[in-house]
């Protein structure tokens, strides 16, 4: 009876074991909705960002900030805009001149043969996209981070988010037209009409300034045009925007945990390391101006809320040029004048009137600036960016030494040598930065077009391009990148030297309890002591 006692005690008393729920798998309809939510959350953040932006540039008084918003996140994964000119019902002018009476005699008050504006932007606001890709990944990655998921989930979350992005792209290209008013100032500028233009003639732009809305006393009207948004190129751009981003965060995720399989797997521990320093950093290095002059703007508004937006769309632009001509990229922006087609039947008439093609061509010449060859401050900017470029490059290059485990540090070809670690981190590392920086060049790079035509024919107009040469910031990019990836891993390697051979270390290792905690077992690796040291 004693024992039947104790033992029931003993039952009781010892820890009844539950059994472990382990998640199951979710099914290809929940994966999808869930990929899809992470699309339609980055855009709603894309459209946001352009939208304060917008705000704290002004751009309120010009046009719908909705319209221009949409536009703008159709840009940031690849859409282009195109612009054209919406003649108004009223005069154009003065009664009396011979602008007006050409303006009546053309169309200008809304006729066919109107004289008509036209302008297209290709540019990627990268701020508006960067916010949308962190937040696409973040939203993505939010249940992988909690349990491992298998090769057919995560599958089709990238298709749900594939598909909710090109739909929700489409659509919004689609609603992505309106109208904004282009001041009069910029109508001669845009032909090439300075102040001395406009003075000689009596109206900004001349004859063709009058045709738009100029009046013989020298007060202009602003000119209404209409723009839209090109759907191919943002469908398109929506899902190589989706697919770069979901590869890179799997890549250089260091929480999650996806099936990649395969080759895949042998290469990451090799080239993550790299990878993520290199993206990291420069998410830093964007993100806090950003941060910082959002705020400063908001707060103080005015010529500051007018800085904060422009950094808000085109720091991680900014950056991307500094970082290529550092390396050597040759950056140029250049403008050409748009020259009259000589069949032109009304370009004799313009020039004697005063304010066409001769002014036109007078004041308006091709200018090609070289960014290397500015200065600030006294000193070249090349030097600055060359300068803040080692920096960074060295800094990035001695993290992902670091984080190299030394089995997936050995070089690409058969060496077995003295310097085997240094080489296949320089190796890796400077295809890693071409890139990086050769994907950065070719994304920062902008291109626009206005001009005037009447005819079907252009009478004068600019066209204006910002331009890194792609393939020589990927040869650069590969000679700096594996230069400072052999001098981070040579920093590392002494660092870890210096480290072993502190004083402090000496005598932690000399010591009877440290030696019998960190000398190895019999038949253990010494391989394995390589994660105190910090290589893991």
């Amino acid at each position: 009876m004693t024992a039947s006692a104790a033992a029931s005690t003993t039952a009781r008393s010892r820890p009844v074991s539950r059994p472990v729920s382990v998640p199951l798998p979710d099914g290809p309809g929940v994966s999808a909705l869930e990929g899809a939510a992470a699309a339609l959350c980055a855009l709603v953040a894309m459209a946001a960002v352009a939208w304060l932006a917008l705000w704290l540039l002004g751009a309120g008084s010009a046009g719908s900030l909705g319209a221009m918003a949409m536009a703008l996140a159709a840009m940031a994964v690849g859409g282009s805009v195109s612009a054209g000119s919406v003649n108004s019902g009223g005069g154009t002018g003065g009664s009396g001149s011979m602008s007006s009476m050409l303006s009546g005699l053309f169309g200008g008050g809304g006729g066919g043969m109107s004289p008509s504006m036209s302008g297209a932007a290709d540019i990627a606001p990268l701020g508006v996209t960067l916010v949308g890709s962190v937040v696409l990944w973040l939203v993505f990655s939010r249940r992988l981070r909690q349990r491992p998921f298998t090769a057919r989930e995560l599958g089709a979350r990238a298709a749900g988010a594939g598909a909710a992005a090109l739909v929700a792209f489409v659509l919004v290209a689609t609603l992505a037209h309106g109208t904004f008013s282009l001041p009069a100032s910029a109508m001669s500028r845009g032909l090439g009409g300075g102040a001395q233009g406009a003075g000689a003639s009596g109206v900004g732009g001349g004859a063709l300034g009058g045709m738009f809305g100029g009046s013989s006393g020298g007060t202009a009207q602003d000119t209404t045009m209409s723009y839209d948004v090109h759907v191919g190129a943002t469908a398109f751009g929506a899902l190589v925007w989706v697919a770069v981003v979901l590869a890179l965060g799997c890549l250089v995720s260091r929480r999650v945990r996806v099936p990649l399989g395969g080759v895949v797997d042998r290469v990451r521990p090799g080239w993550a390391p790299g990878l993520s320093a290199v993206v990291r950093t420069l998410l830093v290095l964007v993100a806090v101006p950003m941060a910082l002059m959002t705020f400063v703007g908001v707060v103080a508004g005015g010529r500051a809320g007018t800085v904060a937006g422009g950094v808000l769309l085109l720091a991680p632009n900014a950056l991307a040029v500094l970082l290529t001509l550092g390396v050597g990229a040759p950056w140029t922006a250049a403008t050409h004048p748009v020259q009259s087609q000589g069949g032109n039947p009304l370009a004799s008439i313009m020039g004697a009137l005063g304010g066409g093609q001769q002014t036109a061509t007078a004041q308006q010449q091709d200018r090609t600036e070289h960014l290397r060859s500015l200065s600030a401050g006294g000193w070249p900017l090349w030097l600055g960016a060359l300068t803040v470029t080692a920096v960074i490059l060295l800094t990035c290059a001695f993290v992902a030494a670091r984080n190299t485990v030394p089995a997936h540090s050995r070089p690409l070809h058969r060496y077995d040598g003295p310097l085997a670690r240094q080489l296949g981190t320089a190796e890796r590392f400077g295809v890693v930065t071409a890139v990086v920086l050769g994907s950065a060049a070719w994304l920062a790079g902008a291109s626009g077009h206005f001009g005037v035509s009447m005819f079907g024919s252009e009478m004068g107009g600019t066209r204006a391009e910002l331009s890194g040469g792609v393939l020589w910031t990927v040869v650069f990019g590969l000679l700096a990148g594996g230069v400072a990836g052999f001098l981070g891993s040579l920093l590392r390697t002494a660092d870890l030297y210096g480290g072993m051979t502190s004083p402090r270390r000496i005598l932690a290792r000399k010591s009877p309890s440290a030696a019998s905690s960190h000398a190895p077992a019999p038949g253990t690796d010494p391989g394995t002591l390589e994660a105190p040291l910090g290589n893991r």
